[in-house]
């Protein structure tokens, strides 16, 4: 059996989670990052992602993170996120409508308006990983 630890997941507006888990995977800037007991104490930006939290060998819960930070320490795991939603706090329809937004303004952004394009891309981003995660709970995946 895995060793637990503990996992904090806060946002501006709340805490996410807080508890002892067995392993959480995340988006980092650098690609998909897992962690579990003993890691290597380390500090990473998070990008838009699948938040996979593991709290024992048969129980894993999916949800939905934004930009972030985690930072692991010998005694907990921090996530700050910008957002953290579970699935069935992820409204599908203002996803899907976020998504259409983004993708028009992208359409009518030029090269020459770098910083908003990369605002439009992340908006984008975060609609299309939200419609992802909500999918992948109503097929019975988590």
């Amino acid at each position: 059996m895995a060793k637990p630890f503990r996992l904090l997941v806060a946002t501006p507006e709340r805490e996410f989670f807080s508890g002892e888990v067995v392993s959480v995977i995340v988006q980092s800037i650098a690609g998909t990052l897992g962690v579990m007991a003993d890691h290597v104490p380390m500090v990473s930006a998070l990008d838009v992602g699948a938040l996979i939290i593991q709290t024992d060998e048969q129980s894993r819960r999916t949800a939905f993170h934004s930009e972030g930070f985690i930072e692991v320490r010998p005694e907990c795991v921090y996530i700050l996120a910008q957002a953290c939603e579970w699935p069935e706090e992820i409204d599908e329809k203002r996803a899907l409508e976020a998504e259409l937004r983004a993708q028009e303004r992208l359409a009518q952004e030029s090269a020459d308006e770098p910083v908003s394009m990369g605002h439009s891309k992340v908006a984008l981003m975060r609609a299309m990983t939200r419609r992802r995660i909500k999918s992948m709970s109503s097929i019975g995946t988590k």
